[in-house]
């Protein structure tokens, strides 16, 4: 099931439990906000084309939060002329969490929201929990055997270059 909603004047294609970026909307985060100009409803049986909003129909959706976009780099140039200007740009979005797409008389179940993850229980020191291993450390190379100060290193004669060979007039 999926429905077309208008939301800060563009139209965004939506489903249940989805997350959505839209342009900033002036909102609390943690609200609910109910968008009532749905447009196209397909449940997967039949689909439903309002003129220009399906009546009754609503998306709710939960504001996540409020971010900034990726920074888009802007550069104008003249050639030949000297002219260059650099600039950027970063969006402020919203991320909402589309709870579901509900119709005449239907309302947000609370058990649809989603969860905060609470955080694990801590062991405490006392308890008897088992001790973590360490790793391994990773093995030395044997050392090779120190030369004694009186002898000298083998050196290895260089290898000759054999000289390109020149081609005869003849």
């Amino acid at each position: 099931m999926y429905a077309i909603v208008e939301i800060g004047g563009l139209q965004h294609k939506v489903k249940q439990a989805q997350k959505l970026y839209v342009n900033r909307l002036e909102s609390e985060e943690g609200t609910n906000l109910e968008f009532e100009k749905v447009m196209l409803v397909d449940n997967g049986t039949d689909v439903v084309v309002g003129l220009p909003f399906v009546d009754g129909t609503r998306v709710i959706a939960k504001v996540m939060g409020h971010v900034k976009d990726d920074k888009v780099h802007i550069f104008k140039h003249k050639r030949r002329k000297g002219y260059r200007r650099f600039n950027g740009h970063r969006q402020s979005l919203t991320e909402l969490f589309i709870h579901g797409i509900f119709g005449k008389g239907e309302s947000l179940k609370e058990d649809l929201a989603p969860k905060k993850r609470e955080p694990k229980a801590k062991v405490s020191e006392t308890s008897e929990a088992a001790p973590k291993k360490k790793a391994a450390a990773p093995k030395k190379k044997a050392a090779a055997p120190k030369k004694a100060e009186g002898e000298a290193k083998a050196k290895k004669p260089a290898a000759k270059k054999a000289a390109p060979k020149k081609k005869s007039k003849e």
